[in-house]
């Protein structure tokens, strides 16, 4: 049944593309728990990491799976006789810089909060630093956007990193004199694609991310001591966000005062839907649109929507369906297949205010109705411990699939 995606692990595996190995592997093993043939081959995954412990854990349960596969027994074999010699860890703290992954708003913020984890589970302080190439950004060099939008996860900054005497790095494309640089060969090249997995075991002083890191591909590595081991995914994101994501206060300023002048008088639902360039992405996004019409219909009359597009021809057109109903703030939107983040003429700093604006709103909802295969729709659908019914997604939450696509290599 699997044959083709086993073969396509192997080949990935024997390249050194363990990432796109492990994503295939793992998508086994949600379907068919007992594949031994892919346990097998995370358990070649995780020796080659160096995370021997888990790898155990994946050849006992391929053994008991297929008692008969020779394959997995001679790897448990030679991993139970392997003695095992600690890497002596760098002497002080170690940190982990997150780089921005460079494109729409929560899609970044994913890869912080994917970036936060890895730092959890790899027991690093996290230090994140949005440069130049952040869609959100002022431009100015050596400035951190990330601080625009949010408060710093740590009191360690880039400049310390940089200064710290002695420190060693990985992946080797870094080193003090390059840390504030941008896209150092993030797809092609030495180091590029360099997936959380790669970190886990690594003892250099200074861990560098600039890759995509998603919680749901680091939650399988959690080690069985830290609180957040077998938890629910749902569950792993708000313990990240209540920990770590605190908005600047003009963020919160401005969400409190549109609340209080517009949405305080009842209950309201809000609306997520996306127009513009995400039609290049999702060959089902005009279908998803037409859906969102019956899920409002259901919701009582008297409900205001809180309406959030980057899609001006969309607000149009809600709001010539619900008219006064509809509710929006007064942000810059696109009328062409062009991304709001991507025109040139936008303020990018307020670009970034206003879906934050947009998305913690959101949260006050009573409903929200969002679309899956959405950065924005996803993160709010976590954001907020939703109750049942609560909060409804058109297709599956971008935030809970893996992504093979980035790491398989042309």
């Amino acid at each position: 049944m699997f044959e083709q995606q086993l073969r396509f692990a192997a080949a990935a595996i024997s390249s050194g593309n363990l990432a796109a190995g492990e994503v295939v592997c793992r998508d086994i093993v949600d379907r068919d728990p007992r594949n031994a043939a892919a346990l097998n081959f995370l358990g070649v995954i995780a020796v080659q990491v160096g995370v021997t412990d888990q790898a155990a854990t994946y050849f006992k349960i391929a053994a008991r799976a297929d008692p008969n596969n020779d394959q997995v027994k001679n790897n448990l074999k030679k991993l139970r006789k392997h003695t095992r010699i600690e890497r002596a860890k760098a002497p002080g703290q170690r940190y982990l810089l997150a780089k921005s992954w460079g494109f729409g708003f929560w899609s970044d913020v994913s890869q912080v909060l994917g970036n936060l984890l890895l730092a959890e589970i790899t027991n690093r302080i996290p230090v994140i630093h949005w440069g130049t190439n952040s869609l959100f950004g002022d431009g100015l060099s050596g400035r951190d956007a990330f601080k625009l939008h949010f408060e710093p996860v740590s009191t360690v900054s880039l400049v310390d990193l940089a200064g710290l005497q002695g420190a060693t790095y990985f992946p080797q494309k870094w080193n003090a004199t390059n840390l504030a640089a941008d896209d150092v060969n993030k797809w092609h090249g030495t180091d590029s694609r360099a997936a959380g997995l790669y970190f886990l075991a690594r003892q250099e002083s200074v861990a560098v991310s600039d890759f995509y890191v998603g919680v749901v591909d680091l939650m399988p590595w959690l080690p069985t001591i830290h609180p957040l081991h077998g938890k629910p995914i749902r569950q792993v994101y708000r313990y990240l966000i209540e920990k770590y994501l605190r908005p600047v206060e003009s963020v919160r300023r401005a969400c409190d005062a549109f609340f209080s002048d517009h949405l305080n008088q009842g209950p309201f639902v809000a609306v997520h839907m996306r127009g513009s360039d995400k039609a290049q992405e999702d060959n089902q996004l005009h279908e998803k649109n037409r859906s969102y019409f019956a899920l409002i219909d259901e919701i009582d009359p008297t409900w205001r929507i809180f309406l959030l597009t980057d899609d001006e021809q969309l607000r149009a057109e809600m709001t010539n369906v619900y008219g006064d109903r509809i509710i929006t703030i007064d942000c810059q939107r696109t009328s062409t297949a062009t991304g709001v983040h991507y025109l040139p003429s936008i303020s990018r700093v307020k670009a970034g205010h206003e879906v934050m604006t947009d998305t913690y709103l959101a949260l006050r909802a009573n409903r929200f109705i969002g679309n899956g295969s959405s950065s924005v729709s996803a993160m709010i659908d976590v954001l907020k411990d939703w109750q049942a019914e609560e909060a409804s997604l058109i297709g599956q939450s971008i935030l809970l699939q893996r992504n093979l696509y980035i790491h398989v290599r042309e």
